[in-house]
Parts: structure tokens; C-alpha cells; sequence
């Protein structure tokens, strides 16, 4: 078994190492863990009683450390034994990355084998359980590091938006939400993410939710949406364009979620559609014609959500995962990302909403060149044409200039290495974005949206409406209060 997966911790790289070097914090993050002592810096013995279907047994083993780099990463290497139920390995490589002074992203990688009854219960309910844990772990880990201010999505059947999702008008956020309860929704968790598994009819998303493909993560009013399939660099299964218009119902009705993220797991956002999976769900003309609705409904869904989205791009972003971006209202990318649509290499022409939203990007002769050559360009040459806001890692000049140099004529030139990750600039922004008015914000969505795509997308009266409610809204009072009062302004969203 295989497994990677990530998770963004409220405190410093320090004490996030510190926290996975102590025993007492290790013991009570561990699902199950009844001992773990510590008989070296690097060694550890461990009693850990785990249930994995119908099979429970106590563990018994030893945790070795290696590789150490304090504070950045090292491998664990962990074996027990579980008696007539078999024994357990894993071989864990650890990760952390500041993102700023008190965020830490950490990253993992799991090489694991079971032998005797368990490996017996097959692959998928092993890989299932195993989620569980780690997730469970890291909800357990973040509680015990302290200062993890994160919200998991917990309590949000996203079964109950999905048809509300699809609409083309935004939701008035101004109106109070009816979120259903925790015990509403069947809730099995992901890696430093929340996935939810709700009763559906669609079996394509319920796939989604058993095999982990979609994570969520909300903290500092910044709902992360990951593409979790690393393997085929994020390739979107049908399911999963079926499941993102009830994920977007969902966080535009929770008023704890002001800004949204959408990026992949590993090293890519998203090679597009998982085209090995076509044989299965566009064999025939009325499944095409579906497969294509689901695409257009899964990117309206992401345009017309009233919260400002970023896309947070590394690696692949290629043919509907370009799409994907497109509908986000930003877009941040690694320096080693890499863009294109490659539909003139597979006979398929692209949708007429993606087309717009290239067309408003780029321009008509790029557009073209984009479509007709079908070649995959950088994130320099994506920058320089529009189709990415934000290159991370570049040279950013500020010329900014003293009233001296103003007087001389002589403009000031102070060069600033940006950090490698786009996602320490996005969240930053995202930061920002959920710190101005919801309405005022969601309201200007709506017109832009509606102006530039055109072909009647936008509708006056509504926008009126939208305009008329901001100004009457609280919002508005303690916007104009704040001025007055020469403070950072608190708002509401209503």
C-alpha cells in the first residue's frame, strides 16, 4: 500500500518538529496507541490496538527514526507484530515546510505491506482504514500542538446542495444558512482534510468519497479543496466532476468560509479528465453529452460561487484541469508548472464555456494558438500572456522611491525573491480577501463574471438587487464606522 497525503498545522515549524519528537504528544495522536516509550533519540517501543474490518488485535513493535534533518524531515520506519492477525510495516517519510511564522505544511509518504489475516481483507478496506487512522491522527496531532485554529467540514451533507449548486445566480449569503447537523452526515476522514461519505444515489460520487479522491480543509475562514489522485497526477474521474457542485452548495452556505482554494495532491494540480475511464463513461453519444454537462456543471459551480476562489497550481494543469483554473477567480503556480489543452490531439473540441473563460484570459490570437497547436507551455510564458496571475518564486521589483530619487528623476529598484510556493502567496491573499466585505465582494463577483462572459450571463436586476442589499446591510454600518474610527473593519457578511 502506498499512500501520500498532507496536512497545514497553526504553528511554527519548530514546535511542530518538537511535537513529532515527543512521545507524549506521538502516544496521544495515535489512534489506539495504549504505550509508546521512548528508549533512544531515534527508537521507540509501541502497543497499538487497531481494528481493520472484521479483525482487531494489539500490536506490539518498535519505531526506528532515520534520514533526521531537523527541523525539515525524516523517515520512519515503523513494524508490528499483532499475533494470529498478522503483522504490519510501514515505511513513513516526513516532511515540513514553513509557509510563514505560524503556518507549517507537512507532507508524507507511506510505503506500507500486512501480512497474515489482515492482508487476507483485501487492499481497498485496508487503504480505508488506514485513511481513517491518519486522518484521525492528525485531527489528534493538531489538538496537542495547540494553536490549530481549523474548522473541518464537518456537519455538510454535500448530497443537499449539489442541485443548488448548479444554479447561475449566486445565493444571497445575506440570508441565514440552514446547515444540517454533525449526525447528518456519515463523516470519514481524509488526510488533514474532511471527506464525507453521505448516502447518494450516484454511485460515481459516492466512489468519490470512499476512495479518498476530494479533500477538504477549512481554517482562517480558507476552505482548501485538494484533487487527491497523486498517481495519475490528479486525473478527474467522473464522480468527481460530479462532486464538486455539492462541495461549492455546501461552503457557500457556511458563513465560517470567506475565501476558497482549490489545488491537487502531490506534485500536479490536474492532467484533466482521467481519460482512462472513457471507454467506460463516453461509449456512447447520450454519455459524451452527459460527461460534458458534468464538466460544465462542476466549472459553473466554481465561477458562480459568491466567494473569491484561487487555484493553487503545481506541476500539470493541462486540458480540463486548465478549465478548473480558469473558473477560479485567481490563479497562483509553481514556477515548474506546465499549461496546455490538448484537444486538437484528441478529436474533441472545447466546451464553449471553457472557451470563453481562455478567450478573457488571453486574447483571441493566444487563444487560438493555445487551442489550435495544442502545446504545453510554462508558467513564465502563462504569466506573461495572463493565464496566471501569480508566479511563485519570481523576482518582484519594488519601485517604490524616495522623495530625493523623485526629485532626481531616479526610480528605486529593490529586488524580492518570492517564496517557491504559490500556496504561501494564495493563502496570504486569501487572508486578505476574507478580511473585506462578503457582500461588497460577492456582488462585484457577480457583475465582472456577468459582463465579461456576456451572452446575456448577467442579470441587471439581480445585480441591482445585490447592490441595494450591501447598502442596507450591517456590513455597510460597520464599514463606515471602522473609516471613522481609523480600525481594521469586522465583517459579518450580512
Amino acid at each position: 500500500m502506498d499512500m501520500v497525503g498532507e496536512a497545514r498545522l497553526d504553528a511554527s515549524r519548530s514546535v511542530v518538529w518538537d511535537a513529532l519528537n515527543n512521545p507524549e504528544v506521538l502516544k496521544k495522536s495515535i489512534p489506539g496507541c495504549e504505550e509508546l516509550q521512548k528508549l533512544s533519540d531515534t527508537s521507540y517501543t509501541a502497543v497499538v490496538v487497531s481494528k481493520v474490518g472484521p479483525i482487531k488485535a494489539r500490536f506490539l513493535g518498535n519505531v526506528t527514526l532515520s534520514e533526521i534533518n531537523a527541523p525539515s524531515s525524516y523517515t520512519l520506519i515503523g513494524e508490528g507484530q499483532g499475533g494470529m492477525a498478522g503483522f504490519a510495516k510501514a515505511e513513513i517519510r516526513v516532511e515540513l515546510e514553513e509557509l510563514d511564522q505560524s503556518l507549517t505544511l507537512l507532507r508524507y509518504t507511506v510505503k506500507a505491506n500486512v501480512g497474515g489475516k489482515l492482508a487476507q481483507l483485501g487492499s481497498r478496506l485496508i487503504d480505508a482504514t488506514a485513511r481513517k487512522n491518519a486522518d484521525d491522527f492528525f485531527e489528534n496531532f493538531g489538538r496537542a500542538v495547540g494553536g490549530l485554529d481549523s474548522k473541518p467540514a464537518e456537519g455538510l451533507d454535500f448530497s443537499k446542495y449539489q442541485q443548488q449548486a448548479l444554479k447561475t445566480t449566486p445565493v444571497h449569503i445575506n440570508q441565514p444558512s440552514s446547515l444540517p447537523s454533525a449526525g447528518d452526515a456519515k463523516l470519514g476522514y481524509g488526510i488533514g482534510a474532511t471527506a464525507h461519505l453521505f448516502e447518494s444515489t450516484d454511485p460515481d460520487v459516492m466512489d468519490v468519497w470512499v476512495d479518498d479522491k476530494i479533500k477538504i480543509w477549512i481554517s482562517d475562514h480558507i476552505a482548501v479543496i485538494t484533487f487527491n489522485r497523486p498517481k495519475t497526477k490528479n486525473a478527474m474521474t467522473l464522480g468527481m466532476w460530479k462532486a464538486i457542485p455539492g462541495i461549492l452548495g455546501a461552503l457557500e452556505q457556511d458563513p465560517n468560509v470567506r475565501t476558497v482554494i482549490l489545488t491537487g495532491a502531490g506534485e500536479d494540480f490536474s492532467a484533466g479528465a482521467d481519460i482512462s475511464e472513457f471507454g467506460k463513461v463516453r461509449a456512447t453519444d447520450k454519455q459524451v453529452w452527459d460527461y460534458e454537462v458534468a464538466v460544465d456543471a462542476c466549472c459553473d459551480a466554481i465561477a458562480n460561487i459568491s466567494k473569491p476562489t484561487i487555484a493553487v497550481i503545481r506541476g500539470f494543469c493541462l486540458g480540463g484541469g486548465a478549465h478548473l483554473a480558469m473558473s477560479c477567480d485567481f490563479r497562483y503556480a509553481a514556477s515548474n508548472s506546465k499549461f496546455g489543452i490538448p484537444a486538437a490531439r484528441l478529436s474533441i473540441i472545447y466546451g464553449v464555456k471553457g472557451t470563453q473563460k481562455l478567450l478573457n484570459l488571453v486574447g483571441l490570437v493566444h487563444a487560438k494558438k493555445i487551442l489550435f497547436g495544442s502545446q504545453r507551455f510554462g508558467a513564465q510564458e502563462a504569466l506573461q500572456l495572463g493565464f496566471i496571475d501569480h508566479m511563485a518564486g519570481a523576482i518582484e521589483q519594488d519601485g517604490r522611491s524616495s522623495w530625493s530619487e523623485k526629485l532626481l528623476g531616479k526610480k528605486k529598484k529593490v529586488e524580492q525573491k518570492l517564496s517557491d510556493d504559490p500556496m504561501v502567496a494564495a493563502r496570504s491573499f486569501a487572508k486578505l480577501l476574507a478580511s473585506n466585505a462578503p457582500l461588497s465582494i460577492a456582488g462585484a463577483k457577480y457583475i465582472l463574471n456577468g459582463v465579461a462572459m456576456g451572452r446575456g450571463a448577467l442579470n441587471s436586476d439581480l445585480a441591482e438587487e445585490l447592490i441595494a442589499a450591501a447598502g442596507k446591510s450591517n456590513d455597510y454600518q460597520e464599514g463606515r464606522k471602522a473609516f471613522a474610527e481609523k480600525r481594521e473593519p469586522k465583517f459579518q457578511g450580512n
